[in-house]
């Protein structure tokens, strides 16, 4: 471990539990989230805080615990999932499981996005469990979610199980390099799979090729409008193929070929108006060839989030931003999704603030500022103070 500043006992506490949690392999799937989970529990039983883990399966769990003020007030989430990407197959110059320290910085899959905004957001509702209740209002909760990393599974289940109530404002700690981000796309994750006939390569006309039918099917989607964004945080929609495949045999005419589509929208824009679009797509090909058919499969289908600049979680964000860094009350966009897509069936205003570089997520050798993380305590807690003091 390199050298570092004096740390206070708590910050050193929050260091090597941050190193235990990244030295956890929670890599999904499978995940292994509900080790992990009861991992957390453990250490807030230590603070002598009970939490609820919620067994999905074998492997997989939220974890949700309450804190609750003296008097009613507004209840605020804390939220952040439990699991990660692969390494990759690229080497890392540290340990990805190892947590290793140097330079002011710790290396391991999962420091950035998301295990060091996970783990600073418990230190920060450990610390305000040290608050009398009469000092505050309200309820603070702490959710943590399992397999985010292939589509919000967990906190789809958190919501459709009522493992959470509803809320009044969120704070997701993905990476946001600790910017303040307010908005953020919707995901929709199509399965295209063509069907046409088999036949002898030497006897094309004998079959129907879905290769080239499914090839005629993307050539018609490359020209498909997909939308513009009124959002001065947000990039126009995208839509990109993310995989193709047909084919057996090279002497075999294909009778079934499949591609699948990302396709990410703004805020308010229609999902179920593409995929009509999509279909109306496949339906023209089948008119003009009535041998081939189509298959349109949603995978997964996430609306975006937007909170607006005058919500009260916001205004508490910015005052305590702007005291750290001078553009600290700026507002920002995402072009990704997060566990607020399906957090928002149940919730209010919904932030994405975290200490990790998202620069950093899925990358080899990830790291995080040591700075960065600690500084990330403090902030949340002066933010849930903010939004949770008495009137």
């Amino acid at each position: 471990m390199s050298e570092h500043p004096p740390l206070r006992t708590e910050q050193r506490d929050a260091l090597a539990f941050l190193q235990q949690v990244v030295s956890f392999d929670s890599v999904s799937p499978p995940g292994n989230e509900l080790a992990l989970a009861r991992m957390l529990e453990a250490r807030l039983a230590t603070a002598g805080i009970a939490a609820t883990i919620f067994e999905e399966n074998a492997v997989q769990a939220n974890l949700v615990a309450t804190l609750r003020g003296g008097s009613p007030g507004p209840r605020l989430v804390l939220s952040g999932h439990l699991d990660t990407v692969p390494i990759g197959d690229a080497p890392w110059r540290h340990d990805p499981f190892g947590g290793v320290i140097e330079d002011g910085r710790m290396y391991g899959r999962g420091t950035a996005d998301m295990k060091g905004g996970l783990v600073a957001l418990l230190y920060a509702f450990m610390r305000h469990s040290q608050l009398a209740p009469s000092q505050w209002c309200g309820e603070l909760v702490f959710a943590a979610t399992y397999a985010e990393e292939v589509g919000a599974l967990g906190a789809l289940t958190m919501v459709r199980e009522r493992q959470l109530s509803n809320f009044d404002a969120m704070i997701i700690a993905e990476p946001t390099s600790g910017r303040l981000v307010i908005e953020h796309k919707g995901v929709l994750w199509l399965r295209i799979t063509c069907f046409g006939k088999t036949a002898h390569g030497s006897m094309p006309e004998a079959g129907i090729n879905a290769v080239e039918k499914l090839n005629l099917f993307y050539q018609h989607l490359k020209a498909m409008p997909i939308g513009k964004s009124s959002s001065a945080l947000l990039s126009d929609p995208t839509c990109v193929v993310t995989s193709f495949n047909g084919g057996k045999s090279c002497n075999v005419i294909p009778d079934r070929s499949q591609l699948t589509i990302d396709i990410r929208t703004v805020p308010g824009q229609s999902h179920s108006d593409i995929i009509s679009k999509i279909e109306a797509i496949t339906a023209k090909i089948v008119a003009e060839d009535e041998g081939v058919r189509f298959e349109v499969e949603t995978i997964l289908d996430l609306t975006g989030v937007s909170t607006k600049d005058s919500a009260r979680i916001v205004a508490d964000c910015r005052s305590v931003l702007s005291e750290k860094t001078p553009d600290g009350d700026a507002v920002h966009g995402a072009q990704y999704f997060t566990d607020g897509s399906a957090f928002t069936e149940i919730g209010g205003d919904i932030v994405i603030l975290g200490p990790g570089d998202p620069q950093q997520a899925h990358q080899t050798d990830e790291h995080l500022s040591i700075d960065a993380y600690l500084g990330a305590i403090d902030t949340y807690s002066q933010i849930i103070q903010r939004f949770l003091s008495k009137p």
